[in-house]
């Protein structure tokens, strides 16, 4: 969206830019309030903000799925 880091954490009611550098860095992952508002401000949704967590959240969990689902049973979903 063309945002300075200090307008983006201005954005999110951050004081400074550390917290903003450290989410873009990978340093921490933000809070799920944190995570919504930074989806509205650059308009792109969460999960592709965080692809490395949304894909390593997605493996774990089809493969879960696929753990659960009973002989002859296809996809649980």
């Amino acid at each position: 969206m063309g945002f300075s880091q200090k307008q983006v954490a201005r954005l999110l009611g951050h004081r400074d830019t550390s917290m903003v550098s450290h989410y873009e860095h990978g340093r921490a992952a933000p809070p799920l309030r944190v995570a919504l508002a930074l989806e509205i401000v650059l308009r792109v949704p969460v999960a592709f903000l965080f692809p490395g967590i949304y894909d390593d959240l997605k493996r774990r969990i089809r493969s879960m799925e696929d753990e659960l689902a009973g002989p002859g049973q296809g996809q649980l979903f």
